[in-house]
């Protein structure tokens, strides 16, 4: 039996979670899913990378923000734990697909948005300084809120390219305590894609959050 520890329920889907497998979203995931809405209305087919639980794909699927939802996700009890999310919203369960892979390895299909709240920091010194805490307390950093160097960052840009639709968009939300758009520009422009805008938080400006949106270049 998979545990959970809490639920989060947007109008008539409950997403499941624990205290592990939850990276914040949450807790930022509502003002993405109005962002989404507001600058792409619906979607056809959302891709969701480093997906956690699915707080944003499930959360756009309940909201009529997207038709259909991947996520892409490389922790297993993630993975298992928006399975039991699925098996559990059968009214949804022919427009969700979950895939289990580090940076969209195993991922298939053409998708009209690709969203993410990924790792915000390129190392556990970062992030221990910016959010003032001690990371050996914390299990799973490296899975949940570090990528080294960025380098799933930049594997992901590879990756996705041939995953976007023709008119296909990725819409990322970082944070400005661990990164700039200009951290991510080469490797954007190296996968063949570029950052057309980036916009900030208005719910979360105080926490550094902002919106990197790329397109095909």
């Amino acid at each position: 039996m998979i545990k959970t520890d809490y639920i989060w329920r947007i109008n008539n889907l409950d997403v499941f979670y624990t205290n592990e497998t939850n990276g914040g979203g949450d807790y930022f995931a509502l003002e993405y899913i109005e962002v989404v809405k507001q600058w792409y209305a619906s979607v056809d087919h959302v891709l969701e990378w480093c997906s956690g639980p699915g707080f944003i794909g499930y959360g756009m699927l309940a909201t009529g923000a997207a038709k259909n939802v991947t996520l892409s996700e490389m922790y297993l009890p993630a993975i298992d734990i928006a399975q039991k999310t699925k098996e559990q919203n059968a009214t949804y369960t022919n427009n969700i697909n979950i895939v289990h892979g580090k940076n969209l390895e195993n991922v298939t299909g053409k998708f009209d948005l690709v969203v993410a709240n990924p790792p915000h920091w390129p190392s556990i010194d970062s992030a221990a300084k910016s959010l003032g805490f001690d990371p050996t307390q914390i299990d799973h950093i490296e899975d949940i809120l570090v990528d080294t160097d960025w380098e799933s960052h930049k594997q992901f840009f590879i990756n996705v390219k041939p995953l976007l639709a023709k008119d296909g968009r990725i819409l990322l939300q970082q944070n400005s305590n661990g990164s700039t758009a200009n951290d991510f520009k080469q490797m954007t422009l190296d996968a063949g894609l570029a950052i057309s805008f980036t916009a900030q938080s208005e719910m979360y400006a105080d926490k550094g959050i902002y919106y990197i949106e790329v397109v095909h270049a």
